[in-house]
């Protein structure tokens, strides 16, 4: 940072823009006066949250009744980091982020700091992670497109930058490219080329919709947001007496002058870095974390780093693994049963064919994202279970 005044009293100016975003520190009873510092929780019902204050401890109190001001006076000196680094495929994945991002909110850090590098994912995923972010009022979240193997936030990774308070994006970095598409064995489809004009638009409108909500919820231009999403759809920016404005050309007026086409029709919107804080979805270009700690003066902050995301990955494969093993096990099995030479041999074959099944069972419920036939399953260890009772019944001898 330039030591000249003119850019500290900048850096002041957007370190107090960050932190007005952030919901509490300093609580002021609005009939009594009594004041207290501290940070609320995401525990509230029935209009009274939980709130951590250094002068009482966790107490209930009752929102509406105090002014909040926010200048983080009862906030930790910390920062947690979250990551986001891969494709957004996996529920347990989507559920280990949305239990991470809830359980940092309650710690009271100063913000949370999501880094994301993803090429996208599922929208009905992307949704729950959004929604886990937009709903999360007592902790900001900012949003850091670090870059790495897939280059910025692609597609549905565009959804939940939009979704944060901020976001600062390295300058290699993009964001953008969110249209609906659907994975087929030759690859990703055009979701309208797969179901039709008139359905794919009903999904799409509804994707772009979206997204542009998650963009004017935070200020940011909504109309560019659906740009990522549909690539017929054009915009502009243009000035008039009352500042800038991004618009479809055809509501361009003659008193407005054209400053930037920002989409053309036929492809869909991708931002650089640069272009992305040109045209206000992003806030600034920033090429490392310890830069961007700086900026919000949090340098001196602990960084907590929460990877629940990535162990959650881990534990999936770690569950696929001994799937396809015991898949493997129970093939053998089966073939052993039915070259078995004695009643005791199969038996213990059926036996153990029965155990390997239970555990397949239990490993599909534990682990949706094995994407296994459970009611095939459950049938298949039925038929063993009757084979095996029917194999231990005692036969009648013949006369």
């Amino acid at each position: 940072m330039k030591k000249s005044q003119v850019t500290i009293f900048a850096a002041f100016l957007a370190l107090f823009a960050f932190r007005s975003a952030c919901f509490a520190d300093t609580f002021t009873h609005r009939r009594t006066s009594e004041l207290l510092h501290g940070y609320a929780t995401s525990r509230a019902e029935a209009g009274i949250t939980a709130v951590h204050t250094r002068e009482k401890g966790l107490i209930d109190l009752n929102l509406a009744d105090w002014r909040i001001t926010p200048d983080r006076l009862g906030r930790n000196n910390k920062v947690i980091v979250l990551t986001l680094d891969n494709k957004i495929m996996l529920q347990i994945q989507t559920e280990a982020l949305i239990k991470a991002i809830t359980t940092a909110s309650d710690q009271g850090p100063l913000f949370i700091l999501l880094e994301i590098d993803t090429p996208g994912g599922r929208v009905d995923y992307t949704r729950r992670i959004c929604g886990a972010i937009t709903q999360t009022a007592n902790c900001h979240l900012a949003a850091f497109i670090k870059g790495g193997k897939y280059g910025g936030a692609m597609s549905a990774g565009a959804a939940v930058a939009l979704a944060c308070d901020k976001i600062y994006m390295a300058d290699h970095t993009v964001i953008g490219a969110a249209a609906l598409m659907v994975l087929s064995g030759t690859g990703p489809k055009d979701f309208k080329t797969t179901y039709g004009q008139e359905v794919g638009e009903k999904f799409s409108s509804a994707w772009r919709a979206y997204l542009a909500s998650l963009a004017e919820q935070n200020h940011r231009p909504g109309l560019l947001a659906g740009a990522m999403v549909d690539k017929d759809l054009e915009v502009i920016e243009v000035a008039d007496a009352d500042g800038t404005l991004f618009i479809d050309p055809i509501n361009k007026t003659p008193q407005q002058q054209l400053v930037h086409t920002w989409s053309k029709k036929g492809s869909l919107l991708t931002l650089t870095a640069e272009e992305a804080v040109k045209c206000q979805i992003a806030d600034k270009v920033l090429n490392s974390r310890r830069k961007l700690l700086r900026h919000l003066n949090a340098q001196d902050a602990e960084i907590v780093i929460d990877d629940s995301y990535q162990q959650a990955q881990k534990q999936f494969d770690r569950a696929k693994r001994r799937f396809n093993r015991l898949t493997k096990s129970l093939d053998l099995k089966i073939k052993q049963m039915k070259r078995a030479k004695t009643t005791h041999r199969a038996l213990k074959m059926l036996s153990e064919i029965r155990k390997e099944y239970k555990a397949l069972l239990t490993l599909a419920k534990r682990y949706p994202d094995l994407q296994v036939n459970i009611p095939l399953l459950q049938q298949q260890l039925n038929t063993a279970e009757a084979l095996y009772k029917e194999a231990k019944m005692p036969r009648a001898l013949s006369p």
